[in-house]
């Protein structure tokens, strides 16, 4: 169930100034500058510069302190009642809409969402004392599943009304968001309450973490909600992340593919895969390969790393070997720059679909990292669920 809450949220006039990245994906000097040139930016809030010396409590304290001051200088503000808020971010290539409420966090323990990759139990934890002490949830957990007619009519009406926030951010991305009426709200909350399993498409050390602040406080029943983005799954993206292997202290002999596949050169590496299992460069020049096996739908980087990374490089942990480097695999000329690098080995994979992605989180499965690159990212502080 995914249930209307009051959000605290930017006023109308300082939305695109709060909401922020993810702070991960900034470097050293582009935070630097966010910070001192926006006095607005939720970076200041959840800053990781801060107190780089303190313990974890007494950083995690400072975070809800700056919290608690953009709040006193009406930066924030809350909802007078609970409701969803839609949501609609459109990139240069794409269009993605989702509703924001609650997501009941028992529906992750019985079952009713389900996710697709296992999560680091120390990550875990230090989330879990972050949110416990923090007291807020900042970037909305993406889930997906399948929606009907009512629901796309729905949007689509609430999408005629003036948005509350219309901004574009410097990504080129255009963000809108619509606070739902009423009205809308209560056909959401029937919606919701027939609308099946649900599947994690983002965030899921987030929601693990979100879920063990509620199991330690079941008297706060703010704290059984989780900040989420539910979305119809025809409309998430999902990419791959392409690996190039660093050979320096390595060998490698494509003869040794021939085995699993047939080699096709091509003259540049294409998006289209049309039942090629990869793309692989080696040493100049780059190869179609076509698994001699026949097969269904299978998942591409573990498929990868069965008959490539591990039995012919030695690649047993995938998440922590050194020589393997990934990169978002949307733009081409990113390739290119791997290979002005000096990389002689790299592998370009199909994406995963929805229906493969379903199956695994089903049966209870895993993928091995960097598997999927999921859109859209959402913002961090554009709404926020407040717990305590």
């Amino acid at each position: 169930m995914l249930r209307p809450f009051k959000a605290v949220r930017p006023t109308r006039d300082k939305a695109y100034l709060v909401a922020t990245r993810s702070y991960i994906t900034y470097g050293a000097e582009e935070l630097d500058d966010k910070l001192e040139n926006n006095p607005y930016t939720f970076l200041h809030v959840i800053n990781p510069n801060a107190l780089p010396d303190a313990n974890y409590k007494d950083r995690f304290s400072a975070v809800r302190g700056r919290y608690n001051r953009f709040e006193q200088e009406g930066i924030f503000m809350q909802e007078t009642h609970p409701t969803y808020y839609l949501y609609e971010q459109k990139t240069p290539t794409a269009t993605y809409t989702g509703v924001i409420g609650l997501l009941d966090a028992e529906s992750v323990v019985n079952g009713t969402t389900l996710p697709h990759e296992k999560t680091i139990a120390k990550r875990e934890h230090i989330f879990a004392r972050y949110l416990s002490i923090t007291g807020f949830q900042a970037e909305p957990v993406l889930v997906f599943g399948s929606t009907n007619e009512s629901y796309t009519a729905l949007v689509e009406s609430i999408k005629e009304e003036r948005p509350e926030y219309e901004f574009s951010s410097t990504d080129r991305y255009r963000h809108r968001m619509w606070v739902v009426p009423a009205e809308h709200a209560h056909e959401l909350v029937q919606f919701f309450e027939q609308s099946g399993t649900k599947y994690i498409a983002d965030g899921h050390h987030r929601l693990a973490s979100s879920v063990r602040v509620a199991q330690d406080a079941p008297d706060n029943p703010l704290a059984q909600g989780v900040l989420c983005m539910f979305m119809a799954e025809e409309q998430v993206g999902i990419e791959s992340f392409e690996r190039w292997f660093d050979l320096s202290n390595d060998s490698f002999d494509l003869a040794d593919l021939e085995a699993h596949y047939i080699l096709e050169p091509i003259e540049a590496p294409t998006d289209h895969f049309n039942g090629i299992s990869f793309q692989c460069f080696f040493e100049g020049s780059w190869y179609n390969l076509r698994s001699r096996a026949s097969k269904g739908e299978v998942l591409p980087s573990q498929e990868l790393l069965d008959t490539i990374l591990y039995p012919l490089l030695d690649v047993v942990d995938p998440r922590n070997d050194g020589r393997l480097h990934y990169h978002r695999q949307t733009e081409l000329d990113r390739s290119a720059e791997m290979v002005r690098k000096g990389y002689a080995l790299g592998f370009r994979l199909p994406p995963v679909s929805v229906k493969l992605l379903k199956e695994i989180a089903v049966n209870k499965g895993s993928m091995p990292p960097k598997s999927t690159y999921i859109e859209p990212k959402l913002r961090s502080g554009l709404l926020l669920h407040l717990f305590k």
